[in-house]
């Protein structure tokens, strides 16, 4: 097992830039340090199954996180809400030469808070980043694949 920002790195897909990839790593590191209650953060959407939009695209694919709390609490009500936005905020002033946009959405243990195609399809093609533990038995089939931990 690697510590720190290898293991990240090597979770991330290498068709991803240097400086987006960069950018989800701070974000995903910074989360883990601030939070406690982080449970994993997963990579979804067009980048995980490679057919984002290209950077030479006058409107390239962003990049989408789950962030997943070890709480049955919606980790989003204000106050805390806007805490999570701000750590998110100050991981992404220190790149601000990132091409992609890195979108974070946040979900409980239960993932009460979506429906179950967009759970499927995170389970289908999401990529485990970190992870404190076991996911939520909603991705529980996203364990096969080999997790990153930290």
């Amino acid at each position: 097992m690697l510590a720190g920002d290898q293991c990240i790195a090597e979770a991330l897909p290498p068709w991803l830039d240097a400086q987006s990839s960069a950018l989800v790593q701070d974000i995903v590191a910074t989360l883990a340090s601030h939070y406690p209650d982080l449970l994993a953060v997963v990579l979804f959407g067009s980048v995980a199954r490679h057919d984002e939009r290209p950077l030479t695209d006058p409107q390239p694919s962003d990049v989408d996180l789950l962030a997943i709390f070890d709480t049955d609490e919606d980790p989003v009500h204000l106050p805390r809400g806007l805490d999570i936005t701000h750590t998110i905020g100050v991981a992404r002033n220190r790149h601000l030469d990132a091409p992609r946009e890195v979108q974070v959405m946040f979900t409980t243990r239960a993932m009460r808070e979506w429906d179950t195609t967009f759970i499927a399809n995170v389970a289908r093609d999401g990529i485990v980043l970190w992870a404190r533990g076991p996911l939520p038995q909603p991705l529980s089939a996203m364990e096969r694949a080999p997790a990153h931990h930290w």
